[in-house]
């Protein structure tokens, strides 16, 4: 990819994560995240397409993975201790896009193990 791509992706992923944790500040618990579970996807969905294309691979999974998660709300079903785990997800996408080399495999697997039937 061109180094303007990059810019510009990183420009846009860097919004999108801004976006969702103001909607998470709003949000106090999975209750909130129900209600705002179409909004919040939307930017995840977001994230999850750009990042893999920027050689963000990590931070791709992580995307891909809560979107996945947020559908199965978005279908009515109640996933517990998702509030926490949006929460955790956007600070590590935060400091992803912005340079840190901290590893997505510790995240993904803690969403493995708590959503296992939901990724299957």
């Amino acid at each position: 990819m061109s180094d303007e791509f990059i810019k510009v992706a990183t420009l846009e992923i860097k919004d999108e994560i801004a976006s969702i944790k103001k909607i998470l500040e709003s949000c106090k618990d999975d209750s909130d995240i129900f209600k705002n579970s179409k909004s919040i996807e939307k930017h995840i969905h977001k994230i999850k397409g750009l990042a893999p294309m920027m050689g963000k691979k990590g931070l791709g999974e992580i995307a891909a993975l809560n979107d996945k998660l947020l559908n199965h709300i978005i279908e009515g079903q109640n996933l517990e201790g998702i509030y926490s785990t949006l929460c955790e997800s956007s600070v590590f996408m935060d400091q992803s896009i912005r340079g840190s080399d901290h590893s997505s495999q510790e995240i993904k697997q803690k969403i493995a193990t708590k959503y296992s039937k939901y990724l299957d």
